[in-house]
């Protein structure tokens, strides 16, 4: 990691050596600098649950917790030609009043905490692109960076977390053609842990991946194909098969999305990803897929759209078969997939799902959603805490509950903004039985204010 910081610092005095030479120019439609902010504020409080557990009473945290999260990025992004892209951004995150400790956020496949809330004066988005490689529409980009693809269920941020989900090291190389892009990249995901600065510990994850888009013309039929293939790996001896072996993670993924917008109102959406390799010494065979129906109603005047979605995750039904078969969700985003109140990853999931969102301004926006949990299989957990909900003789059935979820987002003048949400839980025989049978309710007020001037 030292190297590649030492890299990007030799990449940052070239690049403003050239940009200061004479031979820069401003590039295509902008300023070569402009700097720039991000700040926001959440409140949120938590009813009968918390990020790790569900029930009035947890073993660590508490209940019923209303807490403050701040986020702020700041940075500047710069242009010495038109063909190279310079960002160095910060961000440093806080949570006030969180019942849970830093500890609590200790992660042993990792070794180390790995916060969702905190993070003190991290690199960001720090990387260098370089485009139009050989005249070529190809282009490279080395640092820390944000990879994201489609709709996120399979290479997503998790902007919604205070710290950001997944954050790569990373080495990506994309090359452009008509209708489509292939994009391959190396990396790492960082480790949030707020007492250590991250170039100086270990990172989580490590992955090749490989994500193309392909359009087909829309006089023909317009449909989009994004196939994929990725690794997951990690080299600590953490993992413990069905036998209580000790060994790592070696795993690697396969799928294609197929969608559709807009054909006579109408939006498709189709996911499948397979999941295979080695947990430990347990074979991986595991998958997953989601399915989304919408139609817009274009000549209503707050332009409502109604859908609705079918998520799945593999389960593992027999624990000492010596097969996992439980899909773990890739590096896909989870806040806005599963239910607002995270209470679910896409791991041993079925999640039948009704969405109605409505615009009746340019600046105004509501969703509310219903969703209907159960588990794949009801012999594996519910990965809320696969620890502490789960009953491996099946006979707490497979029903976890059902919940319903209202969003409002306004967009003010001055690139301000405010959202505002409430959430509520009804818990079915699974929760019931391993949880609480109490309900659960989740609101949340935030304010977020971008910045950005170009200076040259």
């Amino acid at each position: 990691m030292k190297l590649i910081f030492r890299f990007l610092m030799i990449l940052l005095f070239i690049t403003f050596c050239f940009g200061l030479s004479g031979h820069s120019i401003a590039w295509a439609g902008g300023k070569k600098l402009t700097i720039g902010a991000n700040t926001r504020f959440r409140y949120e409080y938590q009813d009968n649950f918390n990020a790790q557990y569900y029930g009035d009473r947890p073993k660590k945290g508490e209940a019923n917790d209303g807490f403050l999260l701040g986020r702020f990025r700041f940075g500047f992004d710069y242009r010495p030609t038109q063909n190279i892209h310079l960002a160095v951004w910060m961000q440093h995150s806080e949570v006030w009043d969180l019942a849970l400790k830093e500890e609590d956020f200790y992660k042993n496949n990792f070794k180390r905490e790995h916060n969702p809330y905190e993070d003190s004066f991290e690199l960001y988005d720090t990387y260098v692109e370089i485009d139009e490689i050989f005249s070529q529409p190809l282009s490279i980009k080395l640092g820390r960076q944000v990879i994201a693809y489609g709709d996120m269920r399979i290479f997503g941020p998790g902007q919604w977390g205070n710290t950001g989900r997944w954050i790569w090291d990373a080495g990506k190389l994309s090359y452009k053609f008509k209708g489509g892009f292939l994009d391959a990249f190396y990396g790492k995901t960082q480790l949030h842990d707020p007492n250590v600065f991250s170039l100086d510990h270990c990172h989580g994850f490590e992955s090749f991946a490989v994500y193309s888009h392909f359009k087909i013309p829309d006089r023909l039929s317009g449909v989009v194909f994004e196939p994929f293939f990725m690794t997951k790996d990690n080299d600590r001896d953490v993992y413990k098969d069905e036998n209580n072996r000790i060994g790592e993670l070696n795993s690697y993924y396969t799928g294609v999305r197929i969608y559709r917008k807009d054909f006579k109102g109408f939006d498709g959406d189709f996911t499948f990803i397979m999941q295979d390799g080695d947990y430990s010494h347990d074979d991986i065979d595991a998958y997953g897929y989601h399915f989304l129906l919408a139609y817009n109603f274009k000549h209503v005047f707050f332009k409502p759209r109604l859908s609705v979605e079918y998520s799945y995750a593999s389960g593992d039904s027999d624990p000492k078969d010596g097969k996992h078969d439980t899909f773990d969700g890739a590096f896909g985003a989870r806040d806005k997939m599963y239910g607002r109140m995270n209470l679910f990853h896409w791991m041993n999931l079925k999640d039948v799902q009704v969405n109605l969102e409505i615009r009746p301004k340019k600046w105004l926006y509501f969703k509310t959603e219903y969703h209907q949990f159960r588990l794949a299989e009801k012999e594996d957990a519910w990965y809320l805490n696969s620890k502490e909900y789960r009953d491996k003789t099946g006979t707490s059935g497979d029903k976890v509950g059902k919940e319903f979820d209202i969003i409002a987002v306004f967009n003010l003048p001055k690139k301000n903004q405010i959202q505002v949400g409430f959430g509520h839980f009804w818990p079915d025989e699974f929760a019931k039985e391993k949880a609480s049978h109490r309900q659960a309710n989740w609101v949340f007020l935030q304010w977020m204010y971008k910045f950005s001037w170009g200076i040259l």
